[in-house]
């Protein structure tokens, strides 16, 4: 036996993480899963593989492993996996949302055409003094004169395609990290995402980057939206066009709200996936609340330290201030636009609902979310119903929105 084409694995002090192509990431608990490719060194058969993994549950991982695609065993047609019928397909419909092939293409061009000359010497320095007058430009304050024009639709439709931009840039810089550090983006895609339309990048395979290329990757999207939210700092005060410096300033806020919301690593996005990448804990979240749960029963696992409780609660309290904050930020910067939408004729009412409906069912099902992952910690059961010998990592093919 031996692993399968195109199979990544790392060692984590957790076990071993492997990434399958087209699947997902799984972390291998068993006590001697980092041991595994110098098991398989020689080639041996599935029932020496088990004798060599031992107990517990040797031979039922083995199998899991099988079944998964992770072990394929050359003289046996039986063990071959047949491969995912999506996989030859441009568009798919999975879990995570809608996801479409060929984010990997873009990706690598920019890492060999324009990702060099942004890190050379005169690239940085003009990153640097684009931030810098972003900063001023945002301690000025809000651009003086009226901050919609006589068109509030308009305004809405500008600003709700030029924040789709932004947010695609977002995820274009975690696939570019990804291929600059030699891993694949498997596809792109959109879906439901605490409670909110999100995108997101296929990053599986970042799992299996060292540490610190793991958490640059987890925080690509974070350095571009300091630039572009710089930017877009710097047009609110220069304009003269209030159609412009007025979605520019609301996209502004918008954007250091977005900055907040993934820098704490409360929320599973780009600082909670950082903060797990730097601890090496690829399964924090669902350890955390785990332990938060076992803390009030009063109870505790083996192996589990007492600071997990800790974090536990912080994500579920400090997750619930953060959407709660961020409604009211949100509600600050589209107070005046939502005023002209919901004066005006029916089709501006109309643009109006739709624009508040979205964030007010996210605020909502996110907060829903967060308590019921609190109260029901994700292997609720797990050892009733015979627990897997390796287990997927949770969230793993999103990793941000």
């Amino acid at each position: 036996m031996h692993l399968a084409d195109d199979v990544l694995w790392r060692a984590s002090k957790r076990g071993l993480l492997v990434s399958v192509p087209d699947g997902d990431a799984a972390l291998l608990e068993h006590p001697r899963a980092t041991r595994l490719p110098d098991l398989l060194a020689d080639g041996p058969d599935r029932a020496t593989l088990a004798a060599r993994l031992g107990g517990p549950d040797g031979e039922r991982l083995v199998a899991e492993l099988v079944d998964a695609g992770v072990l394929t065993d050359p003289t046996d047609v039986a063990d071959r996996p047949a491969g995912d019928p999506r996989r030859d397909r441009r568009v798919v419909l999975t879990r995570s949302g809608l996801e479409v092939a060929g984010i990997e293409r873009p990706a690598r061009w920019i890492d060999r055409h324009l990702l060099p000359l942004l890190c050379s010497l005169p690239g940085r320095f003009l990153l640097a003094a684009v931030v810098v007058a972003g900063l001023v430009s945002m301690t000025t304050g809000r651009p003086a004169g009226p901050a919609v024009t006589d068109r509030p639709v308009v305004d809405a439709l500008v600003g709700f395609v030029v924040g789709l931009l932004l947010a695609a840039l977002h995820e274009l810089a975690h696939a570019v990290a990804l291929v600059h550090f030699g891993r694949r983006p498997r596809r792109a895609g959109f879906g439901f995402y605490w409670g909110g339309i999100s995108f997101f990048v296929d990053s599986t395979e970042a799992l299996t980057l060292p540490r610190r290329a793991r958490v640059v990757q987890a925080l690509a999207g974070l350095m571009v939206d300091v630039v572009t939210t710089s930017l877009l700092a710097i047009t609110a005060q220069v304009s003269s066009s209030v159609l412009v410096a007025g979605v520019a300033w609301r996209l502004v806020v918008l954007g250091l709200l977005d900055l907040v919301t993934n820098l704490l690593p409360v929320l599973e996005v780009d600082g909670h996936w950082a903060l797990a990448d730097h601890l090496d804990e690829p399964d924090l979240a669902p350890r955390a609340r785990a332990a938060l749960a076992d803390a009030l029963r009063g109870t505790s696992r083996p192996g589990t330290p007492r600071w997990m409780a800790v974090y536990g609660a912080v994500t579920l309290v400090g997750g619930l201030a953060l959407l709660a904050g961020g409604a009211l930020v949100w509600w600050s910067a589209f107070d005046d636009l939502l005023g002209s939408l919901f004066a005006g004729d029916l089709a501006e009412v109309v643009v109006g609902v739709l624009l508040v409906t979205p964030v007010a069912l996210g605020a909502l099902v996110s907060s829903l979310g967060l308590l019921l992952q609190g109260l029901v910690p994700d292997d609720a059961g797990r050892e009733a119903a015979g627990a897997p010998a390796a287990h997927t990592v949770t969230g793993a093919p999103a990793r941000d929105a």
